[in-house]
């Protein structure tokens, strides 16, 4: 071999290089003779065998000793601390949550949009965007990770917008490997978690068959908020409490002077006296004053202890009152997993060679949240709107008045005849002071029904445990066929089946049947039910309201593949490789939502799906190394799919979309390899997008709050915008939404979706240089026709003029059509049809529109110092991996463009969508002998602003500063054993608080909630 190839394919391997030195010497590959150079091997990205790990597109390489050594239980833990990682949905993640699922997204684009392979092949899925659980894994039994962000559609096909993570596990593994660890934080001493994992096997046939056999046992201990400080008082707020609450109606409102007569009765002083908006009850049938936020009326006549059931967030009280929840939701998820897997292969001769892998993997997880809000939807019993609504004769069929006069009626909460027996004194003569009509209800006047907001303390926590069960196999043969030329084909099947039961749920057309009944319920349950105040409810009308929902999700996947690669010629710089290959894949997806598919209120409701997808797919590969210091590779993917909606009737009509890319590697010099790619992708819609539907309570803003800076500065303008959509105008002047404000909305899928298409260019150079390995890369994603329900916020935010969209403050923008009001707060957002909703029900639908882009700088950086010092076998190495973000820029409805670089997220916007701009990793391992180490890992994360602040321009939010986190660990190596004991986040950083947050005043996903952690692990390996 030439000196100049040779110095070329040294310095190619440097990604390898920066993942070894995140555990070893980078000089082991460093040092790395002609031999090692000229290894067959085949690097994520190309099927196409080259005689080392070079790569054309950005590559982060990690060892599989890298994912375990910081006892982490989950393969999600380790990825999301690479800079290339968007932490998404976690083990920290309880509402939304995963189910206890371990998903990786990188570049923050989705985790539906990166593929996860596993030897280059495709393992079973597990969630209906047809994701990969890496909980299905086995960690002992990886050698490697090649993490893969350029893009990689025409590769490996759909699903490789954002890039490929593929799991290289060990081959020909022979002898014994058991391990065992242990973690707890300190000083608390809870968030326990085990691992105990063994691999055992060997060669057999001389050496022509290898079988391996991994079994693994993980348990994770649960944590409640209520055990962390920053988390235990909700940050956020809520409009529905368990003392009940009075939903002022606008156009049928109680007296502002019976209030005024009431409270003074309470002995409340008149500047304390509530507005009419501001009630709620307390248990002896008086009422209390919620209080306004940021303003001199606190909350009045208010009766219960602060450690009673109405427990107050004390982060507001007594400012106002708001229900604390937050106190018993969970902090972090419980987790028990068993998991085994197997591989083996056998080679007949050079031309028949037998390999197959299988895996079973069974693992329960729970959720909790505090007891259920009711904030379902009521129409008229004659209405043929959705299931998921209740009925009752006291919602009007249509809207009687108001700028909606004619649309269906449609009420969220509960609604009270006058003739409820446990209405008390006090609350009898406000309603006796009406003299209105509400456009919503039936009658008018004094008699008209009254609108409640209510949580169910009695139906308990609602509480949901999910069991997984994975199931999946391969069987292939490969060989060399002919000089040069070998050929690949394999069959896998898979299924996953998650059982889930949640209680706590409220079945609300019982309880309005309670509500209506002359007697309050009682001839239906025992005591009937009072929405009046924290009452008790007796077994049977618990038993009566409380819907346990039973569901069970089923998703099937079969893929067969068949490719070719050989060399048909010889070029300047070396054999020009070709591949050639088909693939076939078939999924299909099953959902009995049970008892949730109705008018229930609790965790989501759900829609029955039934559907298949199928992909048939033609690929082709090139790479032409035209000289010695020249690199060209084509790749193309031609993929037609086609989807069968069985529970709607309805086919899919076929998509015949085209992949494909190319790379370029140029090496000038010898210490520098310039580098190259562009890849256009596709992705095809998956079984949720397509079939897909439920409820939700995303946070909103109100900008009509009367503390908003829209209202401080918008004038009469912004108040008739206000008034026009649906704010009272008798509290236009007084009206503050309650901070965290929750909307429904409801999500349906479209079988109308079109693929996404997507164009990655990636840039940069590999380079070898006073000692240091390193490389600076360049990507630019742009997604377009991206598939994407609308943001409740951007639509909030289109009305109220914060952007281009309606600068006028019109009242007839379809926006501010889209906005529902319900005592003058927002509590649910119904997109009109012009806007992409559904027209019969105002619900979203997965849509084809808009694009996401994002593009930044990735920076790998490696060192090794020889301490000889302390001893010849001592040395220093640093590994820098480190994520600059220039921008990620979502073009939403209406062409609205927005940049969300540097900004951290909120509930309801999605998971894993908070993007620091700069995100590093320092790993530091110091060999004191060799047999005696010290490592350390620093961790950076930049601040960040609020999202909230780019959508409601003008605003002010909070948003978290810059966080380091710092882990240590000290490993020897005794004979045939291992022993290593270590601390991550050693100063017991805690989560930065802002509002309005993720989850538990912070983003759990981005930031450690735990703190801080010891562990020990014991390994035996011979």
């Amino acid at each position: 071999m030439k000196k100049t190839q040779l110095s070329i394919l040294k310095l190619s391997a440097a990604p390898l290089v920066l993942g070894v030195a995140m555990v070893s010497a980078p000089a082991q590959a460093q040092d790395a003779g002609a031999d090692e150079a000229e290894a067959t091997i085949v690097v994520t990205g190309s099927r196409i065998a080259r005689p080392n790990l070079d790569s054309n597109s950005p590559v982060a390489v990690v060892t599989g000793e890298a994912t375990t050594e910081n006892a982490d239980v989950t393969l999600d833990t380790f990825l999301n601390t690479l800079p290339q990682v968007n932490p998404s949905a976690t083990t920290t993640s309880n509402n939304p949550s995963n189910n206890g699922q371990s998903n990786i997204d990188l570049r923050g684009l989705g985790a539906n949009r990166n593929l996860i392979l596993i030897n280059g092949r495709r393992p079973m899925v597990s969630a209906s965007n047809q994701t990969v659980d890496l909980n299905t894994i086995p960690q002992g039994l990886i050698e490697r990770i090649e993490v893969v962000t350029g893009g990689a559609g025409a590769a490996y096909g759909a699903d490789a917008i954002a890039g490929v993570v593929n799991l290289i596990l060990k081959d020909n593994f022979e002898g014994i490997d058991l391990r065992a660890t242990y973690s707890n934080s300190i000083p608390k001493t809870d968030a326990r978690e085990y691992q105990f994992s063994g691999i055992i096997g060997g060669n057999f046939a001389d050496g022509r068959g290898n079988i391996a056999f991994s079994a693994e046992y993980s348990k994770r201990q649960g944590l409640i908020k209520a055990q962390r400080p920053f988390a235990s008082q909700a940050t956020s707020t809520t409009g529905s409490f368990p003392t009940g609450s009075f939903t002022l109606s606008a156009g049928n409102p109680i007296s502002q002077g019976a209030v005024d007569a009431l409270f003074g009765g309470y002995g409340v002083a008149g500047p304390q006296i509530p507005r009419t908006n501001q009630l709620a009850f307390n248990a002896d049938g008086s009422l209390f004053g919620v209080g306004t936020f940021n303003s001199p009326v606190d909350v009045s006549n208010f009766r219960y202890d602060l450690s009673s059931p109405a427990n107050p967030n004390l982060n507001f009280y007594p400012d106002f009152y708001s229900y604390n929840f937050d106190i018993v939701n969970i902090l972090v998820l419980p987790l028990e997993r068993k998991s085994a897997f197997l591989t083996a292969k056998y080679e007949i001769n050079p031309a028949f060679e037998v390999f197959t892998q299988a895996g079973y993997t069974d693992y329960n997880s729970a959720t909790a949240l505090a007891p259920t809000p009711v904030s379902t939807g009521i129409v008229n019993t004659a209405s043929d709107a959705s299931v998921l609504n209740a009925r009752s004769p006291l919602v009007n069929l249509l809207q009687d008045s108001g700028p909606n006069i004619g649309t269906a009626a449609r009420i969220t909460g509960f609604v009270v005849p006058v003739t409820n027996p446990f209405i008390s004194p006090d609350l009898a003569g406000l309603l006796a002071s009406r003299s209105g009509n509400d456009p919503l209800l039936t009658g008018s006047g004094a008699t008209e029904a009254f609108r409640i907001g209510y949580r169910f303390l009695g139906t308990g926590l609602r509480e949901q445990q999910v069991k997984n069960q994975v199931l999946q196999g391969l069987l292939g043969l490969r060989g060399e066929f002919a000089p040069g030329w070998r050929y690949e084909a394999y069959y896998s099947w898979g299924e996953t089946t998650i059982d889930s039961r949640a209680t706590g749920n409220v079945n609300v057309q019982r309880v309005q049947e309670l509500l209506e009944a002359p007697d309050g319920g009682a001839s239906i349950c025992d005591g009937g039910f009072n929405p009046f105040g924290i009452q008790p409810l007796s077994q049977e009308c618990v038993d009566y309201v409380d819907e346990v929902g039973v569901t069970q999700t089923k998703f099937t996947q079969k893929v067969a593949q068949a490719y070719v690669s050989g060399e048909l010629a010889d070029l300047p710089g070396g054999p020009l490789g070709v591949v050639l290959g088909v693939e076939q894949r078939k999924f299909k997806y099953s959902f009995d939502p049970g008892a949730l598919f109705g008018p229930i209120a609790g965790f989501n409701t759900g829609t029955p799906d039934l559907g298949t997808n199928e992909f048939l797919d033609f690929f082709g590969e090139i790479r032409a190394p035209i000289m010695d210091t020249l690199e060209l590779s084509l790749t193309a993917r031609h993929s037609k799919s086609d989807f069968n909606d069985i529970e709607n009737g309805v086919n899919g009509a076929p998509s015949n979309d085209w992949t494909y890319g190319g790379t370029v590697s140029w090496a000038p010099i010898d210490q520098v390899r310039l580098r190259a790619s562009y890849q256009h992708s596709v992705r095809a819609p998956n079984f949720g997008e397509l079939f897909s539907g439920g409820g939700g309570f995303p946070q909103i803003f109100d900008p009509c709050s009367n503390n908003s800076q829209f209202r401080a500065n918008g004038g009469a303008e912004a108040a008739a915008l206000c008034q026009a959509t649906g704010v009272g105008a008798s509290t236009i002047n007084s009206f503050v939404a309650t901070p965290g404000a929750q909307a429904f909305i409801t999500v349906t899928g479209n079988p109308n979706l079109k693929p996404e298409k997507s164009d990655t260019f990636t840039v940069g150079a590999v380079f070898q240089a006073g000692g240091f390995t390193g490389s600076v890369d360049y990507y630019n994603i742009k997604i377009k026709d991206t598939i994407f329900a609308p943001d409740v916020n951007e639509i909030i935010a289109s009305c109220y003029g914060y952007n281009d969209i309606n600068p006028g403050l019109d009242a007839a923008s379809p926006y501010c059509d889209a906005i529902g009001r319900s005592g003058n707060n927002i509590t649910g957002i119904y997109l009109p049809e012009e806007l992409g909703g559904d027209p019969a029900t105002g619900y979203f639908q997965a849509i084809n529109q808009g694009s996401v882009k994002t593009s930044g700088v990735d920076v790998q950086l490696g060192y090794r110092l020889p301490t000889p010092f302390i001893n010849e076998d001592s040395a220093l190495n640093f590994n820098l991996m480190m994520n600059y973000l220039i921008d990620f820029k979502n073009v939403g409805l209406g062409g609205l463009k927005t940049d969300y670089a540097g900004t951290a997220s909120y509930f309801g916007a999605g998971l894993g969508t908070s993007f620091p701009r700069w995100k590093a990793t320092l790993n530091t391992k110091l060999n004191i002998t060799r047999e005696l180490s010290l490592d350390s890992r620093i961790r950076f994360i930049d601040s960040m602003a609020n999202r909230a602040s780019r959508q409601f321009v003008g605003e002010e939010f909070t948003g978290p500063g810059s966080v380091w986190y710092f882990d240590f660990a000290l490993q020897a190596e005794v004979d045939a054993m291992t022993f290593r004991i270590g601390v991550n986040n050693a100063f017991d950083k805690q989560p930065p608080v802002y509002s309005p947050n993720v989850q538990s005043g912070t983003d759990p996903s981005t930031y450690d909630v735990i703190g801080r952690r010891a562990y020990v692990s014991a390994r035996l390996k011979f």
